[in-house]
């Protein structure tokens, strides 16, 4: 009674304009803790009338609720976290604005399939917004906002967004956690994300990403990490990530990238973690890591890298952990590690890098000071040789599982304290070599549930734990199962098309299997038979008393029409189930006869002129002059400048003119090449003037020389086209305006010019305002004066010209 009474007591009570009238109460089927109502798993289609105005938190998960009526937000001033997720919603709600305090707003798992620039406008307003699991296909781009956005982590994850174009997030200012997973992005456009000052995190995994452009990720000074992992990302353009300094950690796993380039590397001056597993990456120019000098995680586990190359990570100094394993690396540089000082963890598991610790000179040149742990699982590793790792000095864990070690030399692990050691062969040649292993693992503690070495030969001991057996039944046999070269392969010297043939025999337990490897641009590579390469191996079993199995091959190399190219050194590897063997390498030295790459060409020149010979050719080259000294050597006018292909004669004289043979020798043979140098000291007698003459009057020019008809002729030629031959005087009578021009006089021998001088000669016409009858009157003396000098310079005076001259100044 008392309850009926309270109820008609609260009904009639005057309450304040837009207020909830059970705005303290929590009735109906809700939970209610204070501030906090889960109305959550109630299959309620609508939002309860009954929900109190104070409310802080608000739980309306895991319903049907498919519309929220704008006006229920007006009461709910106090509002701060509201939670509509897994219902049937196909919009956001409208009236939000209304919660002022609102800071996270879950729409989680709905149907929302469109986004209005209203609604855009509203999430703004709200610090968490997750919207993942909905159908939303497209986002509006605002033209233009005012209200300053307090959104900071904003989840559009799983939803089917297939377009963000560019600039789209510019209105959230706060934005410091994006999530745009599991859509449907099919490329990044330039200024995808740009100009988000706080902006620290970007998850675009699991998208259709193929294509990323310049400038998608730009001037996002606050970002940290970038997920794009589990696209189909196969073009990075450079400069993608410009203005992104603080970018530390990028995971571009699962995608189909081929290469690592300086390109889109650029700027990622901070970058510290860089996961490219599962793609196809087969080569990486080392410089592409300069502009992440401060990396300390990197894996390219499972890709396409064959081999690594000289100093492949030089540049990461501050590197702590380098995954690289399974891929296809079947050798290394042997500087290929060098650099990584701080390295501490390395992965070269799953690869063919067997050879790399059988054959000690591989890793012999790699210091890794701080090295903790190496996982070299499944490289197919048969030898563990002495002191296979003592480049890593400090090496605690070490996996060697899922590789058929077979010999383990004593001093194997030397100077190594190891902590862990895995490993799991059957394959254990068990005598005297490996009496000292289970001593060694009981004095260094390891645990011998990791460590599985089970003998394979000889037979009597066959399955046993390598550790359990007494050291006295480890002995060794006279005749060694293990291969061993017994023949090495020596140097060869070869010419450039000739054939070049090594030679390696091996002793050992059958079947023996034999292959050449090859330096290759310090990379060791294993020969393969084509046309021009051969290997060929014969066996002999050999029985000798009661033991058998034994075989003796003797393998050749024979490498046909060598080449320079096939300058390298040369290695003999054999093996068998017991083990392998190495031989040192050794060097085919190629040699090509000397080839000139010019030739020196015969000069024709002038006393007192320079002359130049060129010759240049592989080998080592050398000057003679006809067979004796030379004679401007004696007159130091002879050069030969270092680095420069030309012989230098400075001011030649007639002593210079001879043959002249350029030698080239090497230890191939010896070639030579002659040109011979024609020396002329017969120059012109006078000297061509520039004239002016009017029409009418006769152009004589003159030009005196010797010629030696043999070998040298005369040409005249106006504006550089030839008018007339072997003439010492070129005459025009009655020259016109065409005849002016440049004239000139040259001395050829046969396709040299020998000296040449020139004239300009000006026609003018009568009517010329340029010149007064006085001007006039002086050129005709001055052309006569001159024609006076010229004859004057001959055998005998010119008396006529003379005394028309004077009857002309009369």
């Amino acid at each position: 009674m008392i309850l009926i009474y309270l109820l008609v007591f609260l009904l009639i009570l005057p309450l304040p304009a837009a207020t909830n009238p059970l705005a303290s109460l929590c009735l109906g089927f809700c939970h209610c803790d204070r501030d906090i109502v889960d109305c959550g798993s109630l299959d309620l289609t609508e939002v309860p009338l009954n929900i109190p105005n104070n409310t802080r938190v608000l739980i309306l998960s895991d319903n049907e609720i498919d519309s929220i009526d704008a006006t229920r937000f007006r009461y709910f001033g106090n509002l701060q976290v509201l939670s509509v997720r897994k219902n049937r919603l196909t919009r956001i709600p409208s009236g939000m604005e209304k919660c002022k305090h609102l800071d996270k707003l879950d729409l989680r798992s709905n149907v929302i399939s469109e986004v209005s620039p209203i609604d855009l406008l509203t999430i703004t307003g709200i610090r968490h917004v997750d919207l993942s699991r909905n159908l939303i296909a497209v986002l509006p781009k605002l033209k233009s906002f005012h209200q300053k956005s307090v959104t900071e982590r904003l989840d559009l994850a799983a939803n089917v967004i297939y377009d963000i174009g560019s600039d789209l997030f510019l209105p959230f200012q706060s934005l410091i956690s994006l999530r745009l997973s599991r859509n449907r992005l099919t490329f990044l456009d330039q200024n995808s994300f740009s100009k988000l000052p706080s902006v620290e995190s970007i998850d675009l995994s699991r998208n259709l990403i193929r294509d990323i452009r310049f400038l998608a990720f730009n001037a996002l000074p606050s970002l940290r990490t970038v997920n794009l992992d589990r696209n189909d990302i196969s073009l990075l353009d450079d400069g993608m990530f410009f203005a992104c300094e603080s970018l530390a950690h990028l995971n571009l796993s699962t995608n189909r990238v081929q290469s690592v380039t300086e390109g889109w590397m650029f700027g990622l001056v901070n970058l510290e973690t860089l996961d490219l597993s599962y793609n196809q990456v087969r080569l990486f120019h080392p410089n592409a890591w300069s502009h992440t000098p401060r990396l300390k995680w990197l894996s390219l586990h499972s890709n396409r890298i064959q081999s690594l190359p000289s100093g492949s990570f030089r540049a990461l100094h501050h590197l702590e952990e380098l995954i690289l394993s399974a891929n296809s690396i079947d050798s290394l540089h042997k500087f290929a590690l060098i650099g990584m000082g701080n390295l501490n963890k390395l992965d070269l598991s799953s690869n063919t890098l067997a050879v790399c610790v059988e054959d000690g000179a591989v890793l012999y040149n790699t210091s890794m000071p701080f090295l903790r742990s190496l996982k070299f699982r499944n490289n197919q590793l048969r030898v563990i040789p002495n002191r296979a790792f003592e480049r890593f000095p400090s090496l605690e864990e070490l996996d060697l599982t899922e590789n058929p070690i077979a010999t383990i030399h004593p001093n194997a692990f030397e100077p190594l304290q190891l902590k862990s050691l895995i490993m799991n062969s059957s394959s254990i040649l068990c005598d005297c070599q490996i009496s000292w292993f289970a001593t060694w693992i009981y004095k260094l503690q390891l645990d011998r549930q990791k460590i599985i070495a089970k003998c394979s030969f000889p037979l009597p001991l066959q399955g046993l734990d390598v550790i359990s057996i007494d050291s006295a039944n480890l002995t060794c046999l006279d005749d060694s199962p293990r291969p061993k070269i017994v023949r090495q392969p020596e140097e060869m010297t070869a010419l450039v098309g000739q054939q070049a043939r090594f030679m390696c025999n091996i002793y050992g337990e059958g079947p023996l299997v034999v292959e050449w490897r090859v330096m290759d641009r310090g990379i060791g590579r294993v020969l393969v038979q084509d046309s021009q390469t051969y290997m060929s191996i014969n066996t002999t079993a050999i029985i000798n008393g009661t033991m058998n199995g034994r075989e003796l091959a003797a393998a050749d190399l024979i490498l046909d029409n060598v080449s320079l190219e096939d300058r390298s050194e040369y290695q003999c590897v054999a093996r068998n189930r017991f083990g392998s063997d190495f031989s040192p390498t050794v060097r085919l030295t190629v040699l090509e006869p000397p080839r000139f790459l010019n030739t020196p060409s015969d000069i024709s020149i002038m006393v007192g002129q320079s002359a130049k010979f060129q010759c240049s050719a592989t080998g080592d080259l050398r000057w003679a002059f006809d067979g004796g000294q030379f004679p401007a050597a004696e007159g130091r006018r002879l050069y030969v400048m270092p680095h420069d292909d030309h012989l230098y004669i400075m001011n030649v004289s007639m002593l210079d003119q001879g043959i002249y043979t350029c030698h080239a020798t090497n230890a191939a043979g010896a070639i030579q090449a002659s040109a011979r140098l024609r020396v002329f000291d017969n120059l012109f007698y006078n000297i061509l003037e520039s004239q002016k003459l009017y029409e009418g009057e006769s152009l004589v020019l003159e030009c005196r020389v010797k010629i030696i008809p043999e070998v040298q002729r005369l040409l005249w030629k106006k504006d550089g086209k030839v008018v007339a031959e072997n003439t010492q005087i070129f005459r025009v009578d009655k020259v016109l305006k065409k005849h002016s021009g440049e004239y000139s006089c040259e001395l050829w021998t046969e396709d040299t010019i020998l000296n040449k001088q020139s004239s300009i000669v000006q026609v003018l016409s009568d009517d010329d305002p340029k010149l007064s009858g006085i001007s006039k009157k002086a050129h005709q003396l001055q052309a006569m004066a001159s024609s006076l000098v010229r004859s004057m310079t001959g055998s005998a005076p010119n008396y006529p010209l003379l005394i028309a001259i004077l009857a002309f100044l009369m």
